[in-house]
């Protein structure tokens, strides 16, 4: 619900309760008045014995709620529904109009959250609609041009409502090891553009993403335990849907390599090699990290030989994702339609992962179905598992990192070709002499 300070734009006005629950935000119209005199006084009553709470200006339009009495009319003005000799100072007249749908609903002195609310109006009054500005509704409020959102507005339901159905966190399973989950879900009537996803069912401090698909990402807060994960979609017309929620149980993975890696020793190297992280790129090196430190493919014993195939492992990661840390697809279709199964069968995780014969191998070793599903190869604890078994297992081409990696041998050139033969081998081999050294100067052994 949207909640604000109550501020009078007159001497004695009274300034609206609020509204909760969505609604459209194109044309309506409703029964009205039109100011015909300079100044007319807006009374709490109908008859010149009531106080005036405020004043209504010339060509200024109200909408009206069918009250009258005698020469009175009743009309939608500050917070309440106020009365006006309408007889000799107004014209009847038809104004497009909303109506308000939420609990409470914020009157603002601009089209926008950033300006100051100057009011709030309740449940079922309704405003003359005077212009737009995106999804916020100009309305003539306490004789003055104000604001309101215009999800909040229903203009005679001419725009498509949106529900939400099925939120389900990765797939319905009840626990996870990662933070990070793909939340999946349904939707009826119109397409959603927008979402918003918190732990909180009020959405404190959550921001309205832009969307395409049924799946989004989002990241656990930190410490085990039932987590309960809420979603709201937003169409194009503003229109806000149910709110929906679904929970999962977060186990954290405790570290199984034998070696810690160092987070504020890995941050300040990493950043001395190649500057400032945005939040995105730190969320998805934490979670490699946290990943790396739990894997028991790479070589256990030698901590250098560990080190350095890890090394690797992210050199490949900064290369095949654009140094983005997160799992990513393929930009384009230029290659793909030669691929084994086409474009379906695209590159997509940390190595991008292509051709429909790779997508049925990894299928066991992920416990996913990618060949029905090959859009999970972008789940980021999938994408990991592609990524460490095939590299350390030679999956991808026959080579794995041991071939190139070993107690006193390490060819960063040549184990390119784990991956892709020597394409950008040189790229990626100085890649891997700064991870060496970010490695070296951040992990210990247990």
């Amino acid at each position: 619900m949207r909640n604000g300070a109550f501020r009078a734009a007159l001497p004695g006005v009274v300034l609206a309760a609020l509204f909760a629950a969505s609604a459209p935000a194109s044309a309506g119209t409703c029964a009205g008045v039109k100011v015909t005199a300079s100044a007319l006084n807006v009374r709490s009553g109908p008859g010149t014995g009531y106080a005036v709470v405020g004043t209504a200006n010339s060509g200024e339009t109200y909408v009206t709620t069918g009250q009258t009495s005698g020469a009175w009319k009743k009309i939608w003005f500050d917070s309440n529904a106020r009365w006006v000799h309408a007889s000799s100072y107004t014209q009847a007249v038809n104004v497009s109009c909303g109506k308000v749908t939420a609990s409470t609903l914020n009157v603002r002195s601009g089209p926008g959250t950033g300006y100051s609310v100057v009011g709030t109006v309740s449940s079922g009054s309704k405003w003359s609609v005077i212009g737009s500005s995106g999804s916020w509704r100009k309305v003539w409020f306490a004789s003055q041009a104000r604001w309101m959102h215009g999800s909040y507005l229903d203009q005679n339901g001419t725009t498509p409502s949106i529900g939400l159905s099925g939120v389900t966190i990765n797939g319905g399973a009840s626990s996870t090891g990662s933070r990070y989950v793909k939340v999946r879900f349904g939707y009826n009537t119109s397409t959603p553009t927008h979402y918003r996803i918190s732990h909180s069912s009020t959405f404190s401090g959550a921001s309205w993403k832009s969307y395409t698909g049924t799946t989004v990402d989002f990241t656990l807060s930190s410490g085990g335990g039932t987590k309960r994960v809420y979603l709201q979609l937003k169409n194009s017309a503003g229109r806000l849907s149910n709110v929906g929620s679904d929970t999962i149980t977060y186990n954290p993975s405790t570290t199984a390599s034998g070696y810690r890696i160092n987070r504020d020793a890995f941050f300040s190297r990493l950043r001395y090699h190649y500057g400032s992280l945005s939040q995105s790129q730190v969320d998805g090196i934490n979670y490699l990290l946290t990943n790396i430190e739990k894997d028991t493919r790479p070589a256990i014993n030698n901590q250098t030989v560990w080190m350095r195939q890890v090394a690797y492992m992210w050199a490949t990661t900064k290369h095949e994702v654009a140094n983005t840390y997160q799992p990513i697809t393929e930009y384009s279709n230029t290659h793909c339609v030669n691929y084994d199964g086409g474009c379906r069968y695209k590159g997509r995780g940390y190595v991008q992962l292509t051709h429909l014969y790779n997508y049925r191998k990894m299928s066991p070793i992920t416990g996913q179905d990618l060949v029905t599903y090959p859009e999970r190869a972008l789940w980021p604890n999938v994408a990991y598992t592609v990524m460490s078994y095939g590299m350390h297992h030679g999956t991808f081409t026959g080579r794995k990192l041991g071939d190139y990696i070993y107690a006193g041998h390490t060819d960063y050139y040549n184990a390119r070709r784990v991956v892709n033969g020597t394409d950008r081998a040189s790229l990626l081999a100085g890649y891997a002499g700064k991870f060496q050294d970010i490695m070296e100067r951040s992990t210990q052994k247990l």
